[in-house]
C-alpha cells in the first residue's frame, strides 16, 4: 500500500504555496493552473529565490472562484469579465466585484432559459414527429407481409422532414 502525501495547507508560517502545493490543494493541475495564469485569471504573488511561482490565501480564493463559476456553466472569458484580469497592484472593489458579478450571472441565467425553450421546443417536434410515425406506420405493422408497404407510397419518410 502506497503513502499518500498529506494535503497541503496554507497556515500562519507558511504564508506561501508551490504552484504544485496549490493544484493540489484546489484539486486542479499544474497545467490548469498555468492556463489560468496565461489567460490573465491568476498570477504568482511572488516568485521564490529559486523562481517558483508562490502563491497565497487570496490566490486561493480566487482559484475557488475561478472554480466554482466554471461549476455555473461559465467559460474562463466570462469569468475573466465577472473577476477582471489578475494583478498583484489592482484591486476591485467588492461593489466591482458584486455588480460585475451579478450582470454575470445574469447573463448565464438568461442563456440557460434561451437553452431550456429550445429543448421545450424540440422535445415537441420529437412528440409530433413519433405521434405521425404512430399514425402512418402502426397500420403496416398489421399486414402479414411487411413488404406490402411501398417505400414510394409510404409517408413515413415524410416524418423525417
Amino acid at each position: 500500500m502506497a503513502i499518500q502525501e498529506p494535503t497541503p495547507t496554507l497556515t500562519e508560517d507558511s504564508e506561501y504555496l508551490t504552484i504544485g502545493s496549490l493544484a493540489k490543494l484546489c484539486n486542479v493541475t499544474v497545467r490548469t493552473l498555468r492556463y489560468y495564469e496565461e489567460m490573465d485569471l491568476i498570477g504568482p504573488v511572488k516568485r521564490s529565490t529559486g523562481k517558483y511561482r508562490l502563491y497565497n490565501k487570496h490566490s486561493l480564493k480566487r482559484i475557488n472562484a475561478i472554480l466554482a463559476l466554471q461549476g455555473l456553466n461559465f467559460a474562463l472569458e466570462q469569468i475573466l469579465e465577472v473577476l477582471g484580469p489578475y494583478s498583484v497592484t489592482r484591486s476591485y472593489t467588492r461593489e466591482e466585484q458584486i455588480a460585475q458579478t451579478r450582470q454575470s450571472l445574469g447573463q448565464q441565467k438568461e442563456f440557460i432559459h434561451e437553452k431550456i425553450e429550445q429543448l421545450q421546443a424540440m422535445t415537441v417536434d420529437i412528440e409530433q414527429r413519433l405521434k405521425l410515425l404512430d399514425d402512418v406506420c402502426n397500420p403496416c405493422v398489421g399486414h402479414n407481409d411487411a413488404h406490402n408497404c411501398c417505400p414510394e407510397d409510404c409517408s413515413f419518410i415524410e416524418v423525417h422532414h
